[in-house]
């Protein structure tokens, strides 16, 4: 079996919430060894969250698998001090503090002189300039801000996306940005740093609606459920109470979509082939599109669909979801082991990495901080005095020491 692609790097992530987590889980992922560095007392907030499973937050556990915990008091001297040893030959440092927090612990330029070769990452939600560079920032916030949320939903009803996509996607680009570093690093021999702002990240994935208003002065409205500018794109209900999607992009596939449904008349018209004739005439495409679905079980119309070649898809709930067949045929399931020792079945790295190895441990706060103390060469009575001053707190699994 190869190596993991990362086997052999070192990450410290002061890390909390779903940015950073995520962009330093898929580094574990790819076979890094991870050290996450903790609260004492209460750890990261994303522990807290729930306790949906088996006691643990869902969220936590979805995010830390595979990484090590320390516990440790960065606001004294001595857990600096600490800090600054395990940074000396550590490979990644990946931060999403609130601002200007990793900068008050450690200057980058300290950092820099500290250890060349060190691949710095700050997540932020605003980036490290302009006049929102200080202003905390969670997802919601920051959808809010890049006009995410007034682009979902339905006009009037502006809505958040189920899943937190400014921290999701920070955390991905954290990710990339950290292994071009890292890439860089073996023909330069010196680190880099990484900025990633959720805002930016969140303005980026708008560029279609920005680009369209900037250039044609056109806010487009959001569609709910629909495609903004696309028809037919979207939800269409069946003889059977369900729903279907069906996602039309090319004259081909508007032609056969016609075909399919019996659509003859629309088929015919010249001035509804292309896409800017269509959502010219949106109402009268999708009612007529709606009012054919309507009168085929979903089964008969996706069996017809698939033969056409037209793309389409259910619209699932969660529960659908948790028994999809695409999900369960492949191998995307592993076991993780909680704090309590039980262990849960979650999805597996979309990476799919080779060679990974070693335990898939969700850690309790502070379960590897006497390890991580040994290895960095403090010897056993500076680790009991460190545990004593609270600088240090350690765990073992199923309870706090």
């Amino acid at each position: 079996m190869r190596a993991s692609p990362l086997a052999g790097v070192r990450v410290v992530a002061l890390e909390q919430a779903v940015a950073a987590p995520l962009c330093s889980r898929h580094l574990a992922d790819l076979g890094a060894e991870v050290i996450k560095v903790e609260r004492p007392g209460r750890g990261d907030f994303a522990r807290d969250y729930d306790a949906y499973v088996l006691g643990e937050s869902a969220h936590f556990v979805w995010l830390n698998g595979g990484k090590k915990s320390l516990a440790l008091d960065l606001k004294t001297a001595e857990g600096r001090d600490v800090l600054v040893r395990l940074l000396r030959d550590a490979d990644v440092l990946v931060s999403n503090l609130g601002p200007g927090a990793l900068e008050r612990i450690v200057p980058d330029e300290e950092l820099v002189a500290l250890n060349p070769r060190l691949v710095r990452c700050a997540i932020s939600g605003y980036g490290p300039s302009g006049p929102y560079q200080y202003r905390k920032a969670f997802d919601l916030l920051v959808q809010g801000e890049a006009g995410v949320t007034a682009s979902t939903g339905e006009v009037g009803h502006p809505a958040k996306p189920g899943v937190s996509l400014a921290d999701v996607g920070a955390g991905i680009y954290a990710a990339a940005g950290i292994l071009a570093a890292l890439f860089r690093r073996e023909r330069s021999g010196v680190g880099d740093r990484v900025e990633i702002a959720m805002f930016d990240v969140m303005v980026e994935w708008m560029s279609p609606l920005l680009l369209t208003y900037r250039e044609a002065g056109i806010e487009i409205e959001p569609a709910g459920t629909r495609h903004a500018t696309i028809t037919p794109y979207g939800p269409f209900g069946t003889a059977d109470g369900r729903t279907i999607n069906i996602a039309v992009q090319t004259t081909r596939q508007w032609l056969d979509l016609c075909d399919v449904l019996g659509l003859d008349d629309l088929a015919a018209r010249v001035d509804l082939c292309e896409n800017a004739g269509r959502l010219a005439q949106r109402d009268l495409v999708e009612r007529a599109v709606a009012e054919a679905t309507g009168h085929r079980a979903l089964s008969d119309l996706a069996d017809r669909l698939e033969e056409a070649g037209i793309p389409w898809g259910t619209l699932n709930s969660i529960a659908d979801v948790s028994r999809h067949p695409q999900l369960n045929d492949t191998v995307r399931w592993r076991t993780a082991v909680l704090p309590s020792e039980a262990e849960v079945t979650v999805l597996d790295s979309p990476f799919h990495p080779e060679g990974r190895s070693g335990e898939n441990r969700v850690p309790a706060l502070g379960e590897d901080s006497t390890d991580v103390l040994a290895r960095l060469g403090y010897a056993p009575d500076d680790i009991e005095r460190l545990l004593r001053d609270g600088t240090v707190a350690a765990a073992v699994a199923g309870g706090t020491t």
